[in-house]
């Protein structure tokens, strides 16, 4: 009787290795988080620019095909651009309030 021959593992070679998906996920988790956290000016902005630089990357390593989470590379941007584009609003109508008084307008 003879040996079986010895296994060699799974058929067409080595398995593909695990993609690099960690810059896209950081960036949506960062993207989400900083929404909320735009309450807090000294958090929310900077979670916000980390998402978008994060997404960025994330998004060049998916193009190039060693990441398979373009999509979430692409929330953190939007959620990131998001807060961002909300600071600028919240800044703008803060200034813009701050010397408003609701009596003049009283006479009309």
């Amino acid at each position: 009787m003879s040996t079986p021959p010895p296994y060699y593992g799974p058929p067409g070679g080595m398995p593909p290795s695990a993609a690099g998906n960690n810059q896209g996920l950081i960036a949506m988790i960062l993207g989400i988080v900083s929404i909320p956290a735009l309450c807090c000016f000294y958090l929310g902005v900077p979670l916000a620019i980390a998402a978008v630089v994060l997404g960025f990357l994330g998004k060049q390593k998916a193009e190039q095909g060693r990441a398979t989470n373009r999509g979430q590379a692409i929330a953190g941007i939007a959620c990131g651009a998001a807060t961002l584009a909300l600071t600028v609003v919240f800044v703008i109508l803060g200034l813009v309030l701050q010397d408003f008084d609701p009596q003049d307008f009283q006479n009309f």
